[in-house]
């Protein structure tokens, strides 16, 4: 596990920083003040985006799993298998606390001019806490880096390959795998689907679930190697003189 930490250093430090950053200002600001605070950024362009990025929350995890699949089936399934555990901790969470969204907290039906909405968004009312789409996007990205690591070494209990580019590639994915998942839980929040409070608890939901899962991840490589390894193979193209012919 040291090796997992380790490889993975730069995305969890990113990690710790920002929420223990959120987790201050969520000690410290009122949870209606920090909501508007860090909803009071809405653009056009904004709204179309986030609008169609907290998607893949719902869709685009299940299609990386799918997509995943051409290259190694051991990745496809220590996605699933991370996605489910924050999925289950998720839900029982939400039907324990059942938390109202911000759509109920601020009265948005008596208070229409209080929150900016999001045209064609379809605000939620009830199980605010946690965010199971944040969980969903630290599950997706944080899991493809540690994929990727994986079977770039091989399978080794060791860095990746003293390469400075191989290095300098990985750390480079490892930020931009934390910016994507950052960026999608911010998403509920631009959305007013969540409040600032759900998304630090969906964000470690899904990171924990990911490291939780590991260990199982190296078993089942180490157990069936060949299952792991396993992928849909693309057709191959013909040499140009084949074709010619």
């Amino acid at each position: 596990m040291l090796g997992f930490l380790k490889r993975n250093s730069i995305f969890l430090s990113l990690f710790a920083l920002v929420f223990a950053a959120l987790g201050i200002a969520l000690l410290c600001t009122d949870k209606a003040q920090l909501h508007l605070q860090l909803n009071d950024c809405h653009t056009c362009g904004g709204d179309i985006f986030f609008r169609y990025y907290t998607l893949i929350a719902e869709y685009g995890i299940y299609i990386a799993a799918v997509a995943l699949l051409f290259w190694r089936a051991g990745a496809s399934i220590y996605l699933l298998g991370a996605e489910a555990v924050g999925a289950i901790l998720v839900q029982t969470l939400k039907h324990i606390v059942r938390a109202p969204r911000p759509k109920v907290f601020f009265d948005l039906p008596n208070n229409p001019d209080i929150l900016p909405i999001v045209d064609g968004v379809h605000l939620h009312s009830s199980n605010s806490f946690p965010s199971g789409h944040a969980s969903t996007f630290f599950v997706l990205f944080f899991c493809l880096c540690v994929a990727v690591c994986y079977y770039r070494t091989t399978g080794r209990q060791t860095q990746p390959a003293n390469n400075k580019k191989e290095t300098l590639r990985y750390a480079s994915l490892q930020v931009l795998c934390f910016l994507l998942a950052l960026t999608g839980a911010y998403s509920r929040i631009y959305l007013s689907q969540h409040f600032a409070a759900d998304i630090f608890a969906g964000g470690i939901i899904g990171t924990f679930a990911v490291i939780v899962l590991y260990p199982a991840f190296l078993w089942l490589n180490n157990r069936f190697p060949k299952v792991c390894a396993w992928h849909i193979a693309l057709p191959k193209r013909r040499n140009r003189q084949d074709n010619s012919r």
